[in-house]
């Protein structure tokens, strides 16, 4: 039985006082602004709305789906190659995964705290520091994984021309040693310019610059754009062969001249070389002084490398990046198929032959591994004996 009441109990309270309204109001508001600054993220939410409902389909892969018709061999090469995933959505990497429940101290900032968790389908950093603590999702994750994976957010500086800015996330997941540590170009000492308190800030040219490299389209509207909705992730088959709306068409009606704007190795070696070089880097992005074999950076920019070589400049143009490597396939381990290609050229009479090691060793003396700074390793493209 409910126990009984008697009408007084009811009776409405008195008002509160204008004085204790004000109290509790501003308590409220200061709660509220605490709220926001500890959980708001650092971009809009329109910015993830269309983030996720664009990047989190598949429709954007039928493009590639179509080259699979006539192509299906190098389709399913491509999809195991690192090209293939280049950008993605940061919940959707397999190291979201792992880093779920890491945490890492500032290797610079001593008393700085870096902790991950896989939240509600979303990884998110806590950044903790005297006693205070600041949550971020992490929205975009760049890279393939197979060398490191990088974080950034776009913070919606401009959302009405599509030029929005960035953060790129100071911590890097570095595959080579299996740890999260600086991203390249933001120790303190190098990087004196646009620190935010999580990462580095890009303007809307330099974001564009990135996802220009990790995409095979921007925008509709062209270079310099980033619109989410026309955005088109991962360097596909387009972004290397040119459009190819006619060529589908006319392969269907079965014409016979099915050519591409780029491809088959109709284009010659520096022609090949500065289309793989618009991300992977030309000589005149570099200055000038900073093109010497014992720069580390360096090792990261192939194509620099390369065309500062013997074997590039005195190849008639006939080493190209092809010579070596299937660009639909992930980067070859074969040391042996490598070193075959090197003695095509070196085991004939217009050739010097290598007088230490005729058979094999070709890698390890001209084209080493070497650190390429902050733990990464690349394979390095300057060929040269090995005092050079």
């Amino acid at each position: 039985m409910p126990v009984s009441q008697s009408p007084s109990e009811f009776r409405p309270a008195p008002p509160p006082s204008p004085l204790r309204l004000v109290f509790v109001t501003t308590v409220l508001m200061v709660w509220l602004g605490v709220a926001l600054w500890l959980f708001w993220p650092m971009s809009s939410p329109r910015t993830s709305r269309r983030l996720t409902e664009h990047l989190g389909q598949p429709g954007w892969e039928r493009r590639d789906r179509i080259c699979a018709e006539c192509h299906p061999g190098e389709f399913a090469a491509h999809r195991g190659s690192g090209h293939s995933r280049t950008l993605a959505l940061a919940k959707d990497v397999k190291v979201a995964h792992w880093l779920d429940g890491r945490g890492v101290e500032d290797p610079e900032n001593e008393g700085v705290r870096w902790d991950f968790a896989f939240r509600d389908g979303h990884l998110d950093v806590d950044r903790k520091s005297a006693g205070q603590r600041e949550r971020r999702p992490i929205e975009f994750a760049f890279g393939s994984g197979h060398n490191a994976v990088t974080f950034l957010n776009l913070t919606d500086a401009d959302t009405e021309q599509d030029r929005p800015e960035s953060v790129e996330f100071r911590l890097t997941y570095f595959a080579h040693d299996q740890v999260v540590d600086i991203t390249p170009g933001q120790r303190l000492a190098s990087n004196p310019t646009h620190p935010t308190t999580f990462g580095r800030a890009f303007n809307a040219d330099e974001t564009c610059k990135c996802f220009e490299c990790h995409t095979s389209r921007t925008s509709k509207e062209g270079p310099g754009m980033l619109d989410i909705a026309s955005l088109l992730p991962n360097i596909s088959c387009e972004r290397c062969h040119g459009p190819a709306g006619a060529h589908v068409e006319a392969a269907r009606r079965g014409d016979s001249d099915l050519s591409l704007p780029f491809g088959d190795d109709r284009e010659t070696a520096e022609e090949q070389m500065r289309l793989c070089g618009q991300c992977h880097r030309l000589p005149e992005f570099i200055p000038a002084e900073q093109i010497q074999p014992d720069k580390p950076v360096l090792r990261r920019f192939q194509p620099v490398g390369l065309m500062q070589s013997k074997c590039y400049t005195r190849s008639d143009g006939n080493l190209r990046c092809t010579t070596c490597h299937d660009p639909h396939m992930r980067t070859s381990r074969d040391r042996r198929a490598y070193e075959a290609t090197c003695r095509k050229c070196h085991q004939t009479a217009s050739q010097t032959t290598c007088p230490t090691a005729r058979a094999d060793g070709c890698l390890d003396c001209h084209m080493p591994r070497r650190p390429a700074g902050e733990r990464l390793l690349f394979t390095d493209h300057w060929i040269r004996p090995p005092s050079g």
